[in-house]
C-alpha cells in the first residue's frame, strides 16, 4: 500500500472519530437526562429546561445543535420553547451559535467525507436533486437559505461535497439564519404580538394567511424553485460581467502606467545622451593629449640622446 493511500485513511478514520465523539457527547446527556424522549413539544422541552437548572443554557444548547446536524427535530418546537425560558433575546444568542457551528459541523461532514457519506444521510434523491440545483452558482445556496421553503439543515449537509469555500459558506448562515431564529423567538415569545386582548385576533389573520401560504407554497413549488434559479443566475452573470469590466480596467490601467515608464525612460534616455557624447569627447581629447605628451617626451629624449652623443665625440676629438 502506498503511503499517500495510509495517510488518507488515517485522515479518513480520524475524521469519523471526532464526529463519533461529538456525536456522543452531545447524544448521550439528551439521552440519558429523558430530554430526546421529551422533546417533541414545547412545553415538555420547557420543563427540561427548567428542571436542569444552571445547566438548562448547556442543555437548550445541545438541543439547538442537535436539531440541525443529528436528528429530524422541528426547529420551531425547541426555539419557541427556548423563549419561553429565557426570553426572545438570550434564546436568539444561543440559537444562532448553535445552529451556524452546528451548520459548519454538517459543511464539515459533506467536505471530509464526501458525497457517499452524504448519500447515505440525505438519501440518493434528496441528494442528486440538490446538487443539480447548487450546481447553477453559490449564490442559488445563498438564496436557497434565505427563503424558508428549503431544507437548510439538508443543503449544509450537500454543499459540503461541492467545491464551496467555508468563507463564503459561513458569510451566508451568518447572514441568513438569524433572519429565521429572530422571527421565531420575538412571534413565538408573544413578545411583538400578545397570545391575548387584541393579539388574538391578529393570531387568527396570521394563521389563516401562514396556511394559505402554506398552501401555496408547496402547490407552486417548482415555480417557486425556477423562480430563485433565475435569480441567481442573474445575480451570477451580473458579477461575472462586472468582473470582467474590472479585469479590463486594471488592464488598461496596467497598459497607459507602461507606457508611461517607456516615455518616462526614453526621455531620460535623451536626456543622457547628450551627457554621453560630451563624455565621449573629453575621453577622446584626453587621449589625445596624452597621446602628443608621450611624442614630446620621446621627442626631448632623442634630442638630448643626440647632444650627449655629440659632447662625447668633441671630447675625444
Amino acid at each position: 500500500m502506498k503511503k499517500e493511500t495510509k495517510i488518507k485513511i488515517l485522515k479518513i478514520c480520524i475524521v469519523i472519530l471526532i464526529i463519533v465523539a461529538i456525536f456522543l457527547a452531545i447524544y448521550l446527556p439528551l439521552k440519558l437526562t429523558g430530554t430526546l424522549d421529551k422533546i417533541d413539544s414545547a412545553e415538555k422541552l420547557k420543563e427540561i429546561i427548567l428542571q436542569s437548572g444552571g445547566y438548562g443554557y448547556v442543555i437548550f444548547f445541545l438541543i439547538q445543535f442537535v436539531q440541525v446536524s443529528f436528528l429530524p427535530i422541528p426547529a420551531m418546537v425547541t426555539t419557541v420553547a427556548g423563549t419561553l425560558v429565557f426570553g426572545p433575546w438570550i434564546t436568539s444568542l444561543i440559537s444562532i451559535v448553535a445552529v451556524i457551528l452546528a451548520s459548519l459541523f454538517s459543511f464539515f461532514l459533506g467536505k471530509k467525507l464526501g458525497r457517499r457519506a452524504v448519500v447515505w444521510i440525505a438519501g440518493e434523491k434528496e441528494t442528486k436533486k440538490w446538487e443539480e440545483k447548487l450546481a447553477r452558482g453559490k449564490y442559488v445556496f445563498f438564496l436557497m437559505m434565505l427563503f424558508p421553503l428549503f431544507p437548510d439543515d439538508i443543503l449544509c449537509l450537500v454543499v459540503g461535497a461541492t467545491g464551496m469555500s467555508y468563507k463564503f459558506f459561513l458569510i451566508t448562515n451568518i447572514i441568513t439564519r438569524p433572519i429565521g431564529i429572530i422571527t421565531t423567538c420575538f412571534l413565538g415569545s408573544g413578545h411583538l404580538i400578545p397570545f391575548s386582548g387584541w393579539g388574538i385576533p391578529v393570531w387568527i389573520v396570521l394563521i389563516i394567511v401562514g396556511a394559505i401560504l402554506f398552501y401555496l407554497s408547496f402547490k407552486f413549488q417548482p415555480q417557486i424553485e425556477n423562480f430563485v434559479l433565475s435569480l441567481a443566475d442573474k445575480i451570477t452573470k451580473k458579477g461575472k460581467k462586472q468582473l470582467k469590466t474590472a479585469s479590463a480596467t486594471t488592464n488598461a490601467s496596467n497598459t497607459n502606467e507602461n507606457d508611461a515608464n517607456a516615455e518616462k525612460l526614453d526621455s531620460q534616455q535623451n536626456i543622457n545622451e547628450p551627457n554621453i557624447k560630451s563624455t565621449s569627447t573629453n575621453k577622446h581629447c584626453a587621449e589625445s593629449a596624452g597621446e602628443h605628451a608621450n611624442e614630446l617626451l620621446t621627442t626631448q629624449s632623442e634630442v638630448k640622446e643626440i647632444e650627449d652623443n655629440d659632447k662625447e665625440q668633441n671630447s675625444k676629438d
